[in-house]
């Protein structure tokens, strides 16, 4: 038997009785999808339905079913997400939508003056509309009995949206001062070099500002970093475009066909590149931003990590495009599940300890107040 003199000298003693605690090693969870296409697909021809006939009324209650659908049908460790928003928010939500794209598209028909305080209302309005969206998604979505959030305030919410908004209503309202100069529309134009910054502006707000019951994310990632996806993404279609040109100009000068069949050659020829550019970049930057959004969002002991390869992901968005065109639509709600699956499958979850002490964790330092910290977060803006 050792005592204290038998130890080697510069060994530390403990005197507290007990084993001495071992950290667990992090553990790396998979998110993963029960449902199934046939079942979404029932409950999207009901939600079809119900929308026509009552006019579009029901689409706000569509929403909240399909929401509940998915975010049911979610696991992790063995429990599911689930989504308490209310159909009234939402329908309200939407009117406003409604009511401000008419307010955009006819303001300049009334009045010059009346066209620029709308716009100027719009401007005012829209990220405190876009923070409201985020507020109401988060905070009416739970896993293991708490409530997600977003406390993203008011003063960063403009920082973020006005940028963006300005830029794309700017041509617009231009061209409606002085309809007899088109050109300049064009001024704003230079301010689209700056579109990556903004994108990387709105996903540090999405993300820098997630609650996970009192916990806040944390997210870091150089603005700079968007610039490359923009880069590949504007390559793609520029190559698809002077491809597209170029099979024109072939056709045209093997064929020999007349002035018009060539105007039409060239118009197919436009819109194949743009179906196919948009086939391209809208998936490429969605799995780039992404992989590099989630990969750098984490919350104290839990991490993500996003592994979306972009090739397979645009494979099975154009295979998804064309399903859905030649089954006229019918196709679309297999090709929503297919989709969520495959990215749900590329998003990883890694937790210090277990999923379910750092929930139980939280619960206790959030307190009850977390079970109905959504109740008052106004109306959804989003589709």
């Amino acid at each position: 038997m050792h005592t204290l003199t038998d130890l080697p000298a510069g060994t530390p003693v403990s005197y507290h009785a007990g084993p001495p605690s071992v950290v667990p090693p992090p553990r790396t969870l998979a998110l993963g999808f029960t449902g199934d296409g046939r079942e979404y697909f029932r409950i999207w021809v009901v939600n079809l339905l119900l929308t026509l006939a009552t006019f579009g009324i029901y689409s706000a209650w569509a929403k909240v079913r399909r929401l509940q659908y998915f975010d049911r049908n979610t696991t992790l460790a063995g429990a599911t997400f689930d989504f308490h928003g209310n159909p009234r928010a939402v329908l309200a939500g939407r009117i406003l939508s409604v009511l401000l794209l008419l307010a955009y598209h006819y303001a300049f028909g009334f009045s010059t003056t009346f066209g620029l305080v709308t716009i100027a209302a719009l401007l005012l309005a829209f990220p405190l509309l876009m923070r409201g969206a985020l507020r109401f998604r988060l905070g009416n979505t739970s896993y293991r009995g708490l409530r997600l959030g977003f406390d993203g305030t008011v003063a960063q919410a403009y920082l973020t949206w006005l940028p963006p908004a300005f830029t794309f209503l700017a041509p617009g309202v231009l061209l409606a001062l002085n309809p007899g100069q088109p050109w300049l529309a064009a001024l704003p134009l230079p301010l689209y070099l700056l579109w990556p910054l903004m994108h990387a502006r709105i996903r540090r707000f999405q993300h820098a500002h997630l609650l996970f019951g009192d916990q806040h994310a944390r997210y870091e990632v150089k603005a700079r970093r968007f610039y490359r996806f923009y880069l590949v993404s504007g390559s793609l279609i520029l190559v698809s475009v002077v491809g597209a040109a170029f099979a024109a100009g072939i056709t045209s000068a093997v064929t020999g066909s007349g002035r018009v069949a060539v105007m039409l050659v060239a118009l197919g020829a436009t819109a194949v590149a743009s179906y196919v550019a948009y086939l391209l970049m809208g998936p490429y930057l969605l799995v780039r931003v992404s992989n590099l959004a989630w990969s750098h969002t984490s919350f104290p002991g839990i991490r993500f990590r996003s592994t979306l390869p972009a090739y397979d992901f645009m494979s099975l968005q154009t295979r998804n495009a064309l399903l859905t065109v030649l089954t006229l639509g019918l196709y679309r709600p297999f090709a929503v599940v297919s989709v969520y699956r495959y990215r749900l499958a590329h998003l990883h979850v890694e937790v210090d300890g277990d999923i379910e002490a750092a929930a139980a964790h939280v619960a206790t330092r959030a307190g009850a107040a977390g079970d109905s910290a959504a109740d008052g977060f106004g109306i959804d803006l989003s589709w």
